[in-house]
């Protein structure tokens, strides 16, 4: 029987942990290895062979719509499956449109995502029955603008210094932390307002009523 690699991405040790001990159950499954970040992940797909990648969203320095995007880009033929907390339509849309194969809900079963894994590596889509309907929902006029997302307390520092229009370094300084923690920030902050740069983020904080 021909196993399939499957690497794992996610900012937490302890998920990590978990969805390791989950796969290796299954005999089907050849765990390849695991990465804390976008950067590390891309070295090691670079040097090893996978067949599927299930990544998160929030990831450090790199997000997950991004990850997705390089992956596909170096390696088209490694399928990507999102892994994440967030149902939102413009997660689910955006990391889509980058090629990925899949997008579930961390509250999954290890059969669903072992599922969607096999889907995957067969070269077919695999959404979870909530994301399915939080895509239906939004196709019957129940508008993404309506969702206000929940914001850290250091999100909201950072958003209100973006929007008075500090740059990342004096944000840095205001704040007492690296600039590279503030473009995380950043970072989170266009996941979670589904924008594309910082003068989208801006406009859609006025228009949910976070500035």
């Amino acid at each position: 029987m021909q196993k399939i690699n499957v690497f794992i991405v996610d900012d937490h040790q302890v998920v990590l942990d978990g969805l390791t001990s989950i796969l290796s159950r299954y005999e089907e499954i050849n765990l390849v290895g695991q990465a804390l970040n976008g950067f590390d992940a891309l070295s090691f797909l670079n040097k090893n062979e996978v067949d599927v990648a299930i990544i998160d969203i929030n990831l450090p320095g790199m997000d997950g719509v991004e990850l997705c995007k390089a992956i596909k880009k170096e390696h088209p033929d490694y399928k990507v499956l999102a892994l994440t907390t967030h149902n939102q339509v413009s997660f689910i849309t955006r990391i889509m449109k980058c090629g990925a194969s899949g997008y579930l809900l961390k509250n999954t079963s290890s059969e669903e995502l072992l599922e969607a894994i096999k889907k995957a590596h067969a070269g077919e889509q695999y959404l979870s029955k909530e994301v399915q309907a939080t895509l239906i929902s939004s196709s019957f006029g129940q508008k993404e603008e309506t969702f206000i997302p929940k914001l850290t307390r250091r999100e909201k520092e950072v958003l209100r210094l973006i929007m008075d229009e500090m740059t990342t370094k004096e944000i840095a300084e205001k704040l007492f932390i690296s600039a590279a923690t503030v473009e995380t920030h950043r970072l989170h902050l266009l996941n979670k307002m589904g924008a594309r740069n910082t003068a989208g983020l801006v406009k859609t904080a006025i228009q949910k009523g976070l500035a």
